[in-house]
C-alpha cells in the first residue's frame, strides 16, 4: 500500500507537469514552429471547401504533405470552437491528457501498480518530447491512437476473435496512416501480434486490412483532398537527402526507445525461460520498425519527434517482459524507475527552453499591429511576407489573422522552402499575380528586403525571380513596430 501511494503521487505530479505544460501552450497566443500556421490554415479553408493539396502549377504556394485526416482533424476544432489561433490546438492538447489515461487503462490487468507506473513513464515521454509532443502537428494525436490500439490488443481475449477490439485496432491505425503516410510503422508490431493468434490469424487480418484501406482512402474521394496533387508532394519528399550531422542525436534518443532490449534480455537470463513465437515476433517487429523510422526520421526537415508515437508500444514492450521477472523483481523495477527519472532530469532543461520560447507580450504586440493594419487599410486585400532574417521570420506566422480575416492567401514560406530546395520553378501564374499587384498590401518585417531570407535548407526560401518581380511592382510606404507596409506602384 505505501509503494502504491507513492506512486500515486509521483503520477499526480507529473501529470500536473504535463497539463501545466500543455495549457501553456493552449492559451498561448503564438505558435512555436512554421509548419503550425500552415496546417491551421489549410485545416481552417477546409470548411470553405478550398483543397488541401495544389499542384506544382497551381497560382499559390501553400501546400503541405500531411495526410487528409491531419487537416480533417484540425478543421473539426475550428468547426466546434472557431477561428482562432488557440483553437488550432485543441486536439494536441486533449491528446497529451488522454494518452497517460488510456495507459493507465491497457495495463490494469497487469496489476494497478504497474499501470500507474505506466501512467508515469508516458507522462515522463510527454515531457521529454517538448515541445514536438504538444504543437500543431499531428505526432500526438498519433501516439494516443497509438495508445489506444494497445488498449484495445491487451483487453482481447486470446482465446477470441475479436472483432470489435479487431476492427478499433485497424481504425486507429488507419486513421494515424491518413495524418502522415509512414505512421503504419508505429503500428505494425500491435497489428501483427494481435492477429498471429490461432483465433484470428490471416483472415482477421485481410479484414483489418481492408478496414484500414477504407479509412486511409476515402477522404480522397472528395474534391478537397486530389489525390494526384498529394503523391506529386510526396514523391518529392521521398527523394530527400538525409543530413548526416544528426547521427549522433538519433543515435541518443535511440538508446531510450531501445530500453525494452534490457528488459527482453532480462526475461530471458533471470526468469529462466525463453520467450514464446508471439513475444518474439512483437519484439523484433519493434525492434525493426524502429530502424526503419530513421529513414522518414532523417530526412531534411524531418526530425526526432517523429520517434514520439511509439510511445504506446515502448510502454507496452517494457512493462510486458518487467511483469515476467518474478526473482530479480525488485532490480527490474529499479530499472525502470531509473529510466523514467532519467527522462525527467532530461525533460527539465527541454522544458525550461520551451518556456523561454514562449514570448507572450511580443506576440500579443505583433497581433495588436496586424489588427490595427487590418483596420487602417480596411477595403484593401493584404498579405503577409518575409524579409531577410531568420531570426524575424516568427513574426510571420501570425498571418493566421490575416487570413482568418478574408485576406489572401497565396504564398507561404514553409512550402515555398521546399519547392526551391527542389529546384521546382514557379508558375508563371504566381509571378502573374505578382506584377499585377493582385494584393493591395504586403506586410514584411520591419527594415527587411522583401522575401530574400535563406531557409532552414540553406538556399533561399523562394526563388529570386519571385522577389524582382515584387520590387517592380510593390514599393514600401509606411512602417510600424514590427512591420513595413508595401503597396502596388503601378
Amino acid at each position: 500500500m505505501k509503494i502504491r501511494f507513492l506512486m500515486f503521487i509521483v503520477l499526480s505530479l507529473v501529470i500536473s507537469n504535463v497539463v501545466w505544460v500543455a495549457t501553456s501552450y493552449l492559451i498561448y497566443p503564438g505558435y512555436l514552429d512554421h509548419g503550425e500556421p500552415g496546417m491551421a490554415l489549410i485545416s481552417w479553408r477546409l470548411l470553405d471547401r478550398h483543397p488541401a493539396y495544389l499542384g506544382f502549377d497551381s497560382p499559390t504556394l501553400i501546400s503541405n504533405v500531411y495526410g487528409p485526416l491531419t487537416y480533417l482533424s484540425h478543421a473539426l476544432s475550428f468547426w466546434l470552437f472557431e477561428a482562432k489561433i488557440q483553437s488550432g490546438k485543441v486536439l494536441p492538447f486533449l491528446s497529451v491528457i488522454f494518452i497517460p489515461i488510456f495507459v493507465y487503462l491497457s495495463h490494469r490487468r497487469k496489476g494497478s501498480e504497474v499501470a500507474i507506473g505506466g501512467a508515469i513513464l508516458s507522462s515522463a515521454l510527454i515531457l521529454f518530447f517538448v515541445p514536438f509532443s504538444i504543437w500543431t502537428r499531428p505526432e500526438s494525436l498519433m501516439a494516443l491512437l497509438g495508445v489506444i490500439a494497445v488498449w484495445a490488443n491487451n483487453a482481447s481475449d486470446p482465446s477470441k476473435p475479436e472483432w470489435f477490439k479487431s476492427i478499433l485496432i485497424a481504425i486507429a491505425a488507419s486513421m494515424a496512416v491518413g495524418m502522415k503516410l509512414h505512421a503504419g510503422i508505429y503500428f505494425a508490431p500491435v497489428v501483427i501480434f494481435h492477429c498471429f493468434n490461432e483465433n484470428r490469424g490471416i483472415k482477421t487480418f485481410f479484414v483489418m486490412a481492408l478496414v484500414g484501406l477504407f479509412v486511409v482512402f476515402i477522404p480522397f474521394l472528395f474534391t478537397v483532398f486530389p489525390i494526384t496533387d498529394f503523391w506529386a508532394w510526396i514523391f518529392y519528399h521521398l527523394n530527400k537527402e538525409s543530413p548526416s550531422q544528426f547521427v549522433f542525436k538519433y543515435f541518443r534518443y535511440g538508446l531510450i526507445f531501445l530500453s525494452p532490449t534490457i528488459f527482453y534480455i532480462a526475461v530471458y537470463l533471470w526468469s529462466k525461460k525463453s520467450h514464446d513465437t508471439r513475444e518474439k515476433l512483437y519484439f523484433y517487429l519493434f525492434i525493426g520498425c524502429l530502424l526503419a523510422t530513421l529513414f522518414p526520421a532523417t530526412k531534411a526537415g524531418a526530425g526526432i519527434y517523429y520517434f514520439f508515437p511509439f510511445l504506446a508500444v515502448l510502454i507496452e514492450q517494457i512493462l510486458r517482459h518487467a511483469v515476467q521477472i518474478k526473482e530479480r523483481k525488485s532490480l527490474i523495477w529499479c530499472l525502470f524507475s531509473l529510466l523514467i527519472a532519467m527522462l525527467l532530469i532530461i525533460s527539465i532543461p527541454t522544458q525550461k527552453r520551451f518556456f523561454r520560447a514562449l514570448h507572450w507580450n511580443e506576440v500579443s504586440e505583433i497581433k495588436y499591429e496586424i489588427r490595427k493594419i487590418m483596420t487602417e487599410y480596411s477595403g484593401r486585400s493584404i498579405e503577409m511576407g518575409f524579409g531577410d532574417n531568420v531570426k524575424t521570420y516568427p513574426r510571420t506566422y501570425y498571418r493566421t489573422l490575416l487570413v482568418m480575416a478574408g485576406h489572401p492567401y497565396t504564398i507561404d514560406a514553409a512550402p515555398a522552402m521546399e519547392m526551391n530546395m527542389w529546384k521546382i520553378p514557379l508558375t508563371k501564374k504566381l509571378l502573374f499575380m505578382v506584377q499585377n499587384c493582385n494584393t493591395d498590401i504586403w506586410l514584411i518585417p520591419k527594415d527587411e528586403a522583401p522575401f530574400k531570407m535563406i531557409g532552414y535548407y540553406g538556399a533561399p526560401t523562394i526563388d529570386k525571380a519571385f522577389r524582382e518581380d515584387f520590387l517592380a511592382s510593390y514599393k514600401k510606404i509606411n512602417s510600424f513596430n514590427y512591420f513595413d507596409i508595401w503597396t502596388c506602384q503601378k
